[in-house]
């Protein structure tokens, strides 16, 4: 691993700390994903890692990206919430929403006699990458910047049901009084289900630190639109509803 994707990592989170976007060089940007998400996880305390988001996971994403193969980043405990309300967008940088079904690992490493998923929960992932603007549609600038990661709002979790996770899941999502904008569960590749499956896949070949009660982000079902204090979005997908507001 180079030191310049040590440092380029270093960079954005206290980029991410600030409110600010990070300025360096796009050229200097690694060219190795796998070099990228250990220099990532480098970055931060992986030890406050609550949840993964998935990027890279839908058509319109791959389409900006061009990703071979779904990339993931971490998310703290301070950027992960639940069950709320309301959600504060303090000091994330151009923060947008999407809704995302999201997978509760019940055991690991996983066990023949267990389930791996314990429950699951409707919620919003909410991006806000502090890249420069040339490096947003490079793949290991996204991975260095844990995938854009800003934070993540679990609605009420209810026990895992993967008979729902079809690709013929109904999604909605609308923000504020728009109009909906609609989807399927095989809008995700793989499905949501599936989707968490191939990113425990390339965790384990990455070594990345997993733990029981992690949550998994797996994709977001429509494209992402920004966000602001005093907005409000609502999403149903299979007979999972959530609704959020922004402060």
């Amino acid at each position: 691993m180079t030191s310049t994707a040590n440092d380029l990592a270093r960079l954005l989170a206290k980029a991410r700390q600030a409110g600010q976007l990070a300025e360096f060089d796009a050229t200097l940007l690694p060219d190795d994903p796998g070099q990228a998400h250990a220099a990532a996880l480098g970055a931060i305390d992986t030890g406050r890692i609550a949840a993964w988001k998935i990027g890279g996971a839908n058509a319109w994403s791959q389409q900006v990206f061009g990703n071979a193969e779904l990339f993931y980043g971490a998310l703290l405990t301070e950027e992960t919430a639940g069950d709320t309300e309301r959600h504060a967008l303090d000091r994330l940088v151009a923060p947008r929403a999407e809704p995302e079904i999201m997978l509760e690992i019940a055991q690991w490493p996983p066990a023949p006699d267990a389930p791996l998923f314990g429950r699951m929960s409707l919620g919003f992932e909410i991006p806000a990458t502090v890249l420069p603007v040339a490096a947003r549609s490079a793949l290991c600038g996204q991975i260095l910047d844990r995938a854009g990661a800003g934070g993540l709002w679990l609605g009420k979790a209810q026990p895992f049901d993967g008979a729902m996770l079809c690709d013929e899941m109904a999604v909605s999502f609308r923000l504020n009084h728009a109009a909906p904008q609609t989807g399927r569960g095989g809008d995700v590749f793989g499905g949501p289900l599936g989707s968490a499956l191939l990113f425990l896949g390339q965790a384990l070949r990455r070594n990345a630190p997993l733990r029981a009660g992690q949550w998994i982000a797996t994709g977001g079902l429509v494209p992402s639109c920004p966000v602001h204090p005093g907005d409000h979005v609502e999403a149903r997908a299979g007979n999972l509803h959530a609704r959020l507001e922004f402060a």
